[in-house]
């Protein structure tokens, strides 16, 4: 514009275009995936409800742990998200008996797995180092 060159702008990037806007499901759209969702397997079904009801993103859903989920204050809290920030959300009602049956059903599966030795978690940081029995007990699951 004044026709005047600035060595110090010559490593200068334009930004870059937005991407598109997000699709976002029509209420017909999410009500017949819902309806999916039920005849879903268990665990699938809980996923999908638990996208929609609590706002979670996938990862972060798949990442929850016995510990971040508070059944009395009707709570979960989401670790490391976007951002690498926590942040704490909703559980709906509609999900409480469900969650309930899907931790009573994983507690009888890591009961089991302590009693075959075979049961073990990852641990983000350095927690594995500093509490060495922690990737055995049912919060980290």
């Amino acid at each position: 514009m004044l026709a005047v060159q600035l060595p110090w702008l010559d490593g200068f990037e334009r930004s870059k275009k937005p991407r598109g806007l997000p699709v976002v499901l029509t209420t017909a759209e999410v009500r017949q995936l819902l309806k999916h969702a039920e005849s879903a397997s268990p665990p699938i079904g809980l996923l999908i409800r638990l996208l929609y009801g609590t706002g979670m993103r996938l990862m972060e859903a798949v990442r929850l742990r016995i510990k971040d989920v508070e059944l009395s204050r009707k709570e979960i809290v989401v670790r490391d998200g976007k951002g690498g920030k926590d942040r704490v959300t909703m559980l709906p009602d509609s999900l409480l008996e469900l969650m309930r049956t899907q931790l009573a059903l994983r507690k009888s599966w890591h009961d089991e797995d302590l009693r075959l030795g075979k049961v073990d978690v990852w641990l983000p940081d350095a927690l594995a180092v500093k509490y060495l029995n922690a990737a055995r007990e049912w919060g980290w699951q």
